[in-house]
């Protein structure tokens, strides 16, 4: 290999000569050094013709161009032989990159892109630079984009999957990680390259053989989890649904606290092959155990997770499309959308107050306004635990569930959660369904029991939110917050005098301790105190909803 010397391999336009064919020659050639122009056929098979032309050249260093792309900068040469030899770890320089390449696999549709480029109409492109370290020469991205490749190093471009014009630039690049080389992206305080701007045009088949090698490289980890009791059918066409997904790189873990063997022997009988998925059965446990033992689970690697009841579903874009917006916002610790209700054969319903879309187009929401609302209305806006996707290193520590970590086995799994996480950070809202909450005979807060948990454990929220001055600030909104809960409360208690049974429950009198409290608040400039037993005790709530 011949460390004093440069190929410049560039794609023809048609029949005739590079863009650079006439232009090699106004860019400086270091002293010592030595430059050649590989000309190549542009379209087609571009992983091929590159290889042929790598295998060609002795030249350590080579400038792979696209076709019409012309250099601007007269010391193009110097600049790349500066970042290549004054750090060895270099594998890969382009002019425009990512730091994180979009869910879909398309370069365009990524977030942060760096870099610049002028086109040959007129336009130019600018990226985003770090403006924090302004000695930064360069910036590592994960991909760049294929009008401009150098490299210092040969290694194999993967003709063996790509045979289009697509994608051969992101899947190098991340070769060279694979190898521990970095991809940078050089400050540019002009653009460096004229490019001939043209549409790239994306084959389902490459961006299919891209994400399934690709995935577990370039993208986020996240944790899906589902705990189950006792109803395999619903349960199955929720794993499906996860199995389903666009988004690969899944981290599934289920834990099933059924009576009897049916989930177990069909996961062992249908999904035992999925390296993804990791299936605990505990027979041993009850709900709150069940729920315990989800709480704690934690995969290390994971950056976000996401849960899902064993009777609802996703749908297949839905963590794709929210990674995406999680990466791009990183000021938001939760994402969430509108959710389709459906009924217990999978029929889409009409929607229900809770579960009509709070906004006309995808929005991001102030994490202090949202949880205002919800702690105000006493509306989980945000929706069931399977609805959103959320930032695991916000949640509490342990990365449990709830809003203090205190409720014990008063908490109810979702509007606590949100309400902790919209005090880390923002929220985006899509407007678009991503995944549908079934409602059905064996739903868990259609039972008293459960309304009577929900409202103490709204009660335990708005009392915390008091007590540490969040989202409820002034005397005015906690009155009405404890209005509403009063409101609601009164009729949970109508609906109770029909059923004296749910009277005796332990919970209905915590209940009406609570309810106690509540009123006395509104006498006492609305400082709430109760004291009620929160330790979890055999079968708080039936598993599921």
């Amino acid at each position: 290999m011949n460390d004093k010397k440069i190929a410049v391999i560039a794609q023809r336009i048609g029949a005739g000569h590079s863009a650079m064919w006439s232009h090699l020659g106004e860019i400086d050639v270091p002293q010592g050094y030595e430059v050649e122009l590989i000309e190549v056929p542009s379209g087609g098979a571009v992983t091929a013709t590159y290889q042929h032309a790598m295998e060609t050249s002795d030249a350590k260093y080579k400038v792979y161009l696209s076709s019409g792309s012309i250099l601007l900068r007269p010391s193009f040469f110097h600049d790349m032989l500066q970042l290549f030899v004054q750090d060895p770890s270099i594998g890969v320089m382009g002019l425009v990159g990512t730091e994180q390449l979009s869910t879909t696999g398309m370069f365009e549709k990524s977030a942060f892109l760096k870099g610049k480029f002028l086109f040959s109409d007129g336009n130019h492109f600018d990226g985003v630079f770090d403006g924090v370290n302004i000695e930064k020469t360069s910036e590592d991205v994960m991909v760049v984009g294929g009008y401009l490749i150098a490299t210092q190093y040969d290694i194999p471009w993967r003709k063996d999957l790509f045979h289009t014009n697509c994608l051969w630039a992101e899947a190098q690049c991340i070769e060279f990680k694979r190898k521990g080389y970095r991809v940078v992206v050089p400050k540019q305080e002009e653009a460096w390259l004229l490019v001939s701007k043209s549409e790239v045009t994306y084959d389902e088949a490459s961006l299919e053989i891209f994400l399934d090698t690709y995935s577990r490289d370039i993208y986020p980890l996240v944790s899906i989890v589902i705990p189950t009791y006792q109803r395999p059918h619903y349960f199955r066409l929720a794993l499906e649904s996860v199995l389903a997904q666009t988004y690969r790189n899944l981290d599934i873990f289920i834990t099933d606290d059924s009576n009897d063997n049916r989930t177990e022997d069909m996961m062992q009988r249908d999904f035992s092959d999925d390296s993804r998925i990791h299936y605990e059965h505990h027979p041993e446990f009850d709900a709150s155990g069940n729920w315990s033992r989800a709480c704690a689970y934690d995969n290390p690697r994971a950056k976000y997770v996401n849960w899902l009841m064993d009777d609802d579903l996703f749908l297949p874009d839905k963590i794709a499309v929210m990674v995406d917006w999680m990466v791009a916002n990183p000021d938001v610790s939760l994402v969430t959308s509108y959710r389709e209700l459906i009924d217990g054969d999978g029929n889409k319903l009409p929607d229900i107050p809770s579960t009509k879309p709070i906004v006309k187009e995808t929005t991001k929401l102030s994490g202090e306004i949202m949880g205002r609302n919800i702690l105000l209305y006493q509306v989980n806006y945000i929706g069931e635990p399977t609805t959103p996707l959320l930032r695991k290193s916000l949640l509490l520590q342990g990365h449990d569930l709830g809003f203090t970590g205190e409720e014990g086995k008063y908490l109810i799994p979702d509007f606590p959660t949100w309400l902790h996480l919209c005090r880390q950070g923002n929220v985006i809202y899509l407007r678009t369904p991503l995944s549908q909450f079934r409602l059905h005979k064996g739903n868990d807060q259609l039972k008293l029991r459960t309304r009577a948990y929900g409202q103490i454990s709204w009660a335990m929220a708005i009392r915390s939110a008091i007590e540490q001055d969040i989202f409820l600030h002034d005397l005015k909104i906690r009155r009405k917050t404890i209005l509403q809960w009063l409101l609601f409360s009164i009729q949970f208690l109508q609906e109770t005098t029909t059923n004296p049974e749910v009277r005796e429950m332990t919970e209905f009198k915590d209940f009406l301790t609570v309810f106690l409290a509540m009123s006395e608040a509104l006498r006492k400039g609305c400082q709430i105190s109760f004291c009620i037993d929160t330790t979890p005790v055999l079968q708080p709530i039936e598993n599921g909803k």
